[in-house]
């Protein structure tokens, strides 16, 4: 059979009589069931929405939650992920791994209706231990027919550092804070006391630990009384044959969409700021493909280093998945069956393949999106409709922790946002300005919110002028945030992008680098309406003579690095935390002249930008200085 036979058997849409001999199933009902399923993942998701405590939670959606296949040689399932809700991607791939671990672990013969068994350690096959994974079995007349699934990101995790991300403060997993092996949660429906006094006696967040854990479980139960009402409805064989049914389309959806991409290998090469020293991190993607499979191998990228540095192949598997999704035009529902013609190399040792005892915590952030930034940069070598100038390229957080003294009873807070930024050109049209990461999919709490809860006000948030790549369709531009606690406070940061401009495609210029820079005791000035004095640098290129803000293509500049934890800021003082630019896609010269001068109008690019990089003369100033 030719490589283009073998393609069009794999891809082709099923007759309603293949469907019946195939699965046992009627059409209808296997399609019913197949969009029944995600439904089920998306109620679980609501659930967690609903009762969650933890703004991760309940605003951000930074959690994955569905349904797992059971084991059955026959029907070739292995604990598959069948649905997963629209939460956060990068756990879509990943809660296959984890759980499947866990309940190998476990034993899945060991489980009892009303059993939920939580996890955290990222070496079986997890991200980071602030991702909590849980599972809950889902039983008919005896007989196991597959688990709900879960993983929440948790606000803290203990250890040393509040909300967990210590970057160049945790050399090892040793340091990241409580580490679980797969234990129950629930034991036949009953609550494990012992078990939640794990997180009310070791985190910074008791009583939201204890609320959410609870809701977990209320979520997971949600999946397993919805599979339950339509195994009564349909039957077990029918079920189950639906699960292979929903399996395959999203395999042969995929394989579809591969013959899309030319036949080839495409390589990528990309850096990370900085590793534990300071220096650049080298890395690598190679992308072969053919026919209706794809290889995408990360050899050749820099060795996993001490201090967060390095991430688990998990995250590595899953970010290969959603590069390769993010180009296709159409989507695919995210399961198992989607993952099959993937193969994902990732050596060992490496800093997209963390062994013990390494620090993933924060590395699970950052090496995810650069690793699928690869894929895409690479893919987009293939063709000019796959290509798309490099996003803002980082799931960046700044965060804030001490006590919030507004009230009679002091009382501890920790807070974290992870700031949203701009995405690249691409053959359609402009990058979006503002939005999630691929991985993430996490809206940003509402500021009045945020203000509510926690010592802090947000003086400014809006696009910087010039910062956006330009081309034909040019990139999103940066966004700057003010930030000011009331209360001293220690703070994490990481943002990447503060050495290097983001790239773009056939043409296309690079967007504007990242930075954070302080205005200290700057709330005091911006109160009284005057201009905030001359900021320090506090993570990008500065003038080591005084700490302020430097080209970077000045000899004399040194680069701070940026990503670093436990820094402390006082009460009153300004960070002001810039996202990258993204990059543009195509010449600049060939953008059409009203797009640019709607860009003039909106005060994403300067008259002299217009002019200087477009073409565009607007009659108005055309010396930066004049800008």
């Amino acid at each position: 059979m030719t490589v283009q036979q073998e393609s069009t058997r794999t891809t082709a849409a099923l007759s309603a009589q293949e469907v019946q001999a195939r699965y046992g199933i009627d059409l209808t009902a296997a399609e019913v069931l197949r969009h029944a399923l995600r439904y089920i993942a998306l109620q679980m998701q609501q659930k967690v929405n609903a009762a969650a405590l933890s703004p991760l939670l309940s605003e951000m959606n930074d959690f994955g939650i569905g349904l797992l296949a059971p084991r059955d040689e026959a029907r070739d399932l292995d604990f598959d992920a069948i649905a997963m809700s629209t939460g956060a991607p990068a756990h879509f791939v990943i809660n296959q791994y984890y759980a499947r671990t866990a309940i190998e672990h476990w034993g899945a013969e060991n489980f009892e209706p009303g059993d939920v068994v939580i996890y955290n350690d990222p070496y079986r096959g997890g991200s980071h231990v602030n991702d909590i994974g849980a599972v809950m079995p889902i039983f008919h007349d005896g007989r196991l027919l597959g688990f709900a699934a879960s993983i929440t990101h948790w606000l803290d995790i203990g250890g040393p550092i509040p909300t967990g991300f210590g970057p160049g403060l945790q050399r090892d997993v040793f340091a990241e804070g409580i580490r679980l092996s797969p234990r129950l949660l629930y034991k036949r429906g009953e609550l494990v006391e012992e078990t939640v006094e794990l997180f009310t006696v070791q985190t910074r967040i008791p009583e939201m630990s204890a609320n959410d854990l609870q809701v977990i479980k209320a979520a997971l139960q949600v999946g397993v009384d919805m599979v339950g009402h339509y195994v009564e409805r349909y039957g077990v064989d029918a079920y189950l044959g639906a699960v292979e049914y929903t399996l395959d389309y999203s395999e042969r959806a995929v394989r579809q969409a591969l013959l899309e991409i030319p036949d080839g290998t495409y390589e990528a090469e990309d850096h990370l700021d900085n590793d534990s020293a300071g220096e650049p991190m080298l890395l690598k993607c190679t992308v072969r493909k053919y026919g209706s499979e794809i290889e995408i191998d990360f050899s050749g990228s820099a060795r996993e280093d001490w201090n967060g540095y390095a991430c688990q192949w998990s995250d590595t598997v899953s970010a290969a998945h959603l590069g390769l999704q993010a180009i296709f035009l159409d989507s695919v529902p995210p399961n198992a069956g989607a993952y099959r013609p993937v193969h994902v190399v990732a050596p060992p040792g490496s800093c997209f393949h963390a062994l013990p005892p390494m620090s993933t915590n924060s590395g699970h952030l950052f090496f995810l999106v650069k690793s699928t930034t690869l894929v895409k940069m690479a893919l987009s070598k293939a063709h000019p409709r796959f290509a798309v100038g490099e996003n803002y390229d980082d799931i960046c957080i700044i965060s804030f922790s001490g006590v919030d003294n507004r009230s009679a009873t002091p009382s501890p807070f920790v807070f974290i946002r992870f700031p949203l930024g701009p995405f690249g050109g691409n053959a359609l049209g402009d990058g979006c300005s503002y939005m999630p990461i691929e991985e993430g999919n996490a809206v940003e709490t509402s500021i009045e919110f945020e203000e509510e809860a926690f010592p802090l006000l947000f003086l400014e948030r809006e696009f910087v002028t010039d910062t956006a790549g330009a081309g034909k369709h040019r990139g999103g531009p940066a966004t700057r945030v003010l930030l000011a606690p009331l209360v001293d406070a220690e703070s994490t940061y990481q943002l990447e992008q503060c050495r290097f401009p983001t790239k773009g495609e056939f043409g296309g210029g690079g967007g504007s680098m990242a930075s954070i820079r302080l205005h200290e005791g700057g709330l005091a000035r911006w109160s009284r309406g005057e201009e905030l004095a001359e900021p320090q640098v506090v993570a990008g290129f500065a003038d080591p003579a005084d700490g302020s803000p430097a080209d970077p293509d000045d000899e004399r500049a040194e680069f701070r690095i940026s990503k670093l934890a436990g820094v402390r800021f006082a009460a009153g003082d300004v960070v002001a935390f810039q996202v990258a630019g993204a990059g543009g896609y195509g010449p600049a010269d060939q953008r059409d002249p009203e797009a640019v001068r709607r860009d003039v109008r909106n005060e994403i690019v300067s008259a002299a930008a217009a002019n200087r990089l477009y073409g565009v003369d607007l009659g108005g100033p055309t010396s930066e200085g004049e800008a």
